[in-house]
């Protein structure tokens, strides 16, 4: 007996229209705020474990400073939490590398590979995938995913550091030394004047969504438990919008509490924690919007595949 084709493939217009009515559904909140919870217990953990990785390589004073790039996209009273903390942290003595300060830094990582769980089994909700890897397996992931994003996010922060001093010293680098803005063509006066100012002060935003976008390629590639990997082709797009949503709505969620929303008035001295739970909440959603692009994709792809295959006409619909 023959075997049946898949469904034709469908168009681009009703994947995405499958995408908002799969990501519109209760499941997905429900693990976007799951995420949330989980993630809020873990911040100040992972904030501690963050500041102590780093203080091992690099000096915590500029940690500080480079955080502050993330002002624009947090409401201003959940801003002041996550910096108060930091500020708290950097301004401890620091100390070397010894097996005190490494057993400090297991708990702080096992206590936020609860986030890291949390994620991980919502991926495994949106590309419909059953949990089949061992208890031992996934505790190994979920401490795997949170360590990678630790020392990630130190590498980061010592990138936005090192950033400013390379521009500075590129020109010497090349054998411009004392050269005067006499010595450039008229047109490229104003570029190079305005230029590096904009340059510098933009490097850090852009290196930061590089480790985002980065980090949810990795997530979406190791996260789900599949018989095979994701292939590369079907992560890039889900990674590549949930990038660019996480920007533009965390900076529109800052704005709205900032003009509208009154955190502080409705929940009293946890107005801070109550606004980060829901920037959490609302980034959880947004990586998790990504993921069920990614799934439509790869099912849209697997139906083109499979019915070349078979010799049977490929045809999308937009309906």
């Amino acid at each position: 007996m023959p075997l049946e084709p898949p469904p034709p493939p469908k168009g681009l217009i009703a994947t995405f229209r499958q995408v908002i009515s799969n990501s519109g559904d209760s499941q997905t909140s429900l693990s976007a705020a799951g995420c949330a919870f989980f993630a809020t217990l873990s911040l100040f953990p992972a904030l501690t474990a963050l500041i102590s990785v780093y203080g091992l390589a690099f000096d915590v004073q500029t940690a500080e400073e480079q955080l502050r790039v993330i002002k624009h996209i947090l409401p201003p009273a959940a801003y002041d939490l996550i910096f108060d903390r930091v500020h708290a942290l950097v301004t401890q003595p620091q100390s070397s590398l010894t097996l005190g300060l490494v057993f400090s830094l297991l708990v702080a990582l096992w206590s936020v590979t609860a986030s890291s769980k949390s994620i991980l089994s919502a991926l495994n909700i949106v590309y419909h995938a059953k949990e089949t890897r061992g208890f031992l397996h996934f505790q190994a992931l979920a401490f795997g995913t949170t360590l990678m994003a630790v020392i990630g996010a130190c590498l980061t922060l010592a990138l936005m550091v090192a950033a400013p001093a390379i521009v500075d010293y590129l020109p010497r680098y090349l054998g411009y030394v004392g050269v005067t803005m006499d010595s450039f063509p008229p047109s490229l006066h104003f570029l190079v004047e305005q230029g590096t100012p904009v340059l510098v002060r933009w490097l850090a935003p852009a290196i930061m969504l590089f480790f985002v976008f980065m980090a949810l390629i990795v997530l979406y590639r190791i996260a789900p438990c599949r018989d095979r990997m994701t292939s590369w082709r079907w992560i890039l797009p889900g990674a590549f919008l949930a990038t660019l949503l996480w920007v533009g709505v965390s900076i529109g969620f800052s704005w709205y509490v900032s003009h509208f929303a009154s955190y502080g008035t409705t929940y009293g001295p946890l107005g801070a924690v109550a606004a980060v739970m829901m920037w959490l909440f609302v980034s959880a959603y947004v990586v998790l919007f990504g993921a069920v692009l990614n799934a439509e994709l790869e099912e849209r792809g697997y139906r083109r595949t499979v019915r070349k295959e078979m010799g049977v006409p490929v045809k999308g619909t937009d309906h």
